[in-house]
């Protein structure tokens, strides 16, 4: 094959390329946007954009695509100076319009659509501020091109730097702090430049062999040491606690399984028949459904609300799901789960609590075929016109590492805050969309705001909501329990 032809399928590749990874930077490196059938534009999911190739990729080929411009119209007659002056004048402008109005709380975090203004920028300024240009001379001073040789190594520097001092500051860190450590970045990108950087790039002192093992070896010494300080957090954590605050006794006591399942070991509220003392009254729940529904439970505990009421929980697994109708229930679960399903973990082992209960609220971290057919389920129920009936739906403040908020402050606790996971949103939706309105307790609507459904991971008084995003502890359940029960419709019982 000639090497004109290679060029040309390289360069098909490579355009191939960079179209589809700056697709999925825009669509956030994953493909959830299929799901619900939505092509959000201007929406992408944070980490996997920022953190992955796929969303970084398309920046470099760009790069890439201006150096070979450069290579191969070397010796071509140059673009008329004038131009050349306003489009490497433009890329200036682009980088100034990025840094100074592309605010985080306007769009979403790089990369994305919006990453193309600098982007461009930067590549028209390499494609057109030659040293015959002023931006070219500008750039050609003493002074930038020394913070170009260092750039790297700042770059390098600034990340971890910046992140130490937010991490081992119990308060937000102040302007002065910041300061000092911007102020440090270029006296160690220096050193690192002089003393790392170039003696590296000397072939004569080490060669390509020495350089591949170096970096081997200082990669699985770096990877241990991580491995190592990972699995020895939460003991330094709690070795570092301060005495007055009570995060972690807290954490301890009531951010885990046990907590959340305290119901189950009390057989009278989890076993047992409804007593006789409230068949007038007509006083008695049931509460149907998996770990959700021990949550709503703590919910009622915790707040002292329908304290009249007589209360019971039948737990199912969220394995197996909540389901009465014509299908096999066993094919819609899991193959590995089938077994736990199989003679227990029904619904229709409830029947005779919901028989006798004038009120039912299901409760579940629904699947989506469970929640599709929840309509048939709620119909083969057979409830009597007498009786209530509430679907709580899902809860999910995303992932929750507990021990990043070990000796930090209550200002740096209120301010975290979470998008909800677009699965639980997807189903909520559902579960809108399929059942009664005046029946369903939209959760995350109700305790997550704004454009995203932004969840607070913390409440006023400082106190963690959720120990895994999922699960509420104590103060989480007091806090969502007087939202729920003060709103429609459970403000109606």
């Amino acid at each position: 094959m000639e090497f004109g032809c290679r060029r040309t399928i390289l360069s098909y590749i490579s355009t191939t390329l960079l179209l589809l990874h700056f697709f999925l930077a825009q669509w956030g490196g994953n493909l959830q946007s299929i799901s619900d059938g939505r092509f959000q534009i201007f929406s992408q999911h944070t980490y996997a954009s920022f953190y992955l190739p796929a969303g970084r990729v398309w920046e470099l080929l760009i790069g890439a695509f201006a150096a070979f411009y450069l290579r191969d119209n070397d010796s071509v007659e140059k673009p008329i100076y004038k131009h050349r002056q306003f489009l490497a004048f433009l890329g200036l402008v682009l980088i100034i319009v990025a840094v100074v109005y592309l605010d985080h709380q306007y769009i979403p975090p790089f990369p994305n659509f919006y990453t193309l203004i600098p982007i461009c920028g930067a590549a028209l300024i390499i494609l057109f501020g030659d040293k015959n240009t002023l931006i070219g001379r500008l750039l050609s001073t003493r002074f930038l091109r020394w913070t170009g040789l260092i750039s790297y190594s700042a770059y390098l520097w600034h990340q971890p730097l910046l992140a130490f001092v937010r991490l081992r500051s119990k308060e937000s860190p102040t302007f002065s702090t910041i300061l000092i450590v911007i102020g440090a970045i270029p006296l160690l990108s220096a050193l690192s430049y002089f003393f790392i950087e170039q003696p590296f790039r000397n072939k004569q002192r080490f060669s390509q062999r020495i350089i591949f093992c170096a970096a081997g070896i200082a990669t699985i010494v770096t990877l241990m040491l991580a491995l190592f300080l990972i699995r020895t957090a939460d003991n330094r954590s709690m070795i570092m606690n301060n005495g007055d605050d009570s995060y972690l006794p807290d954490l301890k006591k009531y951010g885990n399984w046990k907590y959340v399942a305290r119901v189950l070991e009390d057989k009278t509220k989890s076993k047992t028949p409804f007593s006789n003392a409230t068949i007038k009254s007509k006083r008695r729940i049931v509460l149907i459904g998996d770990s959700f529904a021990l949550d709503l439970y703590n919910m009622i505990i915790e707040g002292k609300h329908l304290l009249k009421y007589e209360i019971r929980v039948f737990h199912l697994s969220v394995r197996c799901q909540i389901y009465i109708g014509p299908e096999d229930r066993l094919r819609l679960i899991e193959a590995r789960h089938r077994h736990l399903c199989t003679n227990a973990h029904d619904i229709k082992y409830a029947l005779p609590l919901v028989r006798q209960a004038n009120i039912i609220i299901l409760a579940s971290f629904w699947k989506e075929w469970s929640a599709r057919r929840l309509p048939s389920t709620l119909k083969l129920l057979n409830l009597t016109k007498q009786q209530q009936l509430f679907v709580i739906g899902a809860k999910n403040f995303g992932k929750v590492n507990p021990a990043l908020y070990v000796n930090k402050s209550m200002e740096y606790r209120l301010k975290q805050y979470q998008n909800s996971p677009a699965e639980a949103l997807k189903i909520n939706q559902l579960l809108e969309e399929t059942i009664d309105k005046s029946i369903f307790v939209n959760i995350q609507k109700m305790v997550c705001t704004g454009r995203n459904v932004t969840c607070s991971l913390f409440t006023r008084d400082g106190k963690l909501i959720s120990h895994d995003g999922l699960h509420l502890t104590k103060f989480g359940a007091l806090h969502i329990g007087n939202i729920i029960f003060k709103n429609k419709p459970l403000n109606r019982l």
